[in-house]
């Protein structure tokens, strides 16, 4: 039987926007390197191989950047989505962010990455302490959620755009169809093995988890680690 194993990153291999840890790396590109290993993120592949390291790329089968818009072999980019979203979609998230009852600003508040854009309130210019401090008001208040959600009710039927929510301050948008789950018309294994940090529906990694043949949502990289030496040591 073939099989392979698909991993998010942020929040999974690493935490959020950090390097991997550096116990964990050593074991990952170990272990990488013994199986069928592709990486599926959200972020552009500069972010991905600036967390992971060269070593972990290299031991990898694949990586899929910008939410699978973009598939990477090593240094060799294979194909890459177009998406331009309209002033109007713009518009919209400069209104949430003007109404927003977080105040703390740490722009840029959206960045074009291919295939998708990627919107925070809180911002990417922020720090490791100022993210967890959003994440755990956005935990409680349900911020991203909630602009998610209104803009699928706004944009979907209009534009055929999703948001979904990601990471640990900020919001993907897409073309329906264009998420992580189409990686799979890229995969053709018997088996395949997820590990991401939000494959709630709502999640950015919803659409992969409801494709593959098991899908473990982890809560950070220990889990990973802890799941990897146990289950599939």
């Amino acid at each position: 039987m073939k099989r392979c194993f698909l991993f998010d990153v942020d929040g999974t291999l690493t935490e959020p926007r950090k390097r991997i840890d550096p116990i964990f790396s050593h074991f990952f590109e170990g272990w990488a390197s013994q199986n069928v290993t592709y990486l599926v993120s959200g972020s552009d592949f500069p972010k991905i191989k600036e967390q992971l390291g060269q070593d972990i790329i290299d031991s990898c089968n694949g990586v899929f950047a910008c939410m699978g818009n973009e598939y990477w072999k090593g240094e060799q980019l294979i194909y890459a989505n177009k998406f331009k979203p309209n002033n109007e979609v713009y518009d919209y998230l400069l209104e949430q962010l003007s109404r927003s009852d977080w105040k703390i600003a740490m722009p840029p508040h959206i960045e074009e990455r291919t295939g998708m854009m990627n919107f925070s309130i809180l911002g990417r210019g922020a720090e490791h302490d100022l993210r967890k401090q959003y994440n755990e008001w956005d935990t409680e208040h349900k911020q991203r959620e909630t602009i998610a959600q209104k803009f699928n009710e706004k944009f979907s039927n209009k534009y055929n755009l999703q948001a979904v929510v990601g990471g640990a301050i900020s919001i993907d948008i897409q073309e329906i169809g264009k998420d992580k789950g189409q990686i799979m018309e890229h995969i053709d294994y018997d088996e395949t093995i997820f590990f991401g940090d939000m494959c709630q529906k709502g999640g950015n990694d919803y659409s992969l988890a409801q494709k593959v043949s098991t899908a473990w949502n982890v809560e950070s990289p220990k889990d990973t680690y802890n799941i990897l030496n146990l289950k599939y040591e």
